[in-house]
């Protein structure tokens, strides 16, 4: 991945980041602040791992603290 596939992804987050600025109090901005960068970083974890074309059985889900992604299985 490189910086302008980077710079995709996060530019369509910026809206809802922006959004955050009428969040009634900081609880409730944190919170959506986290939730928005678990999922940008979740789906950045994912296109960085599966940089090559592979069928969806070459494929494991797993559960990170980004939430669930899909992730090449080891050659091994």
């Amino acid at each position: 991945m490189n910086r302008d596939e980077f710079l995709s992804i996060a530019s369509q987050y910026y809206e809802e980041f922006e959004s955050l600025k009428s969040q009634p109090d900081f609880y409730d901005y944190e919170k959506s602040f986290v939730d928005l960068w678990q999922r940008l970083g979740g789906e950045y974890m994912e296109k960085q791992l599966n940089e090559t074309s592979v069928t969806e059985n070459r494929r494991i889900k797993t559960l990170t603290w980004y939430g669930r992604i899909a992730v090449l299985k080891s050659p091994l």
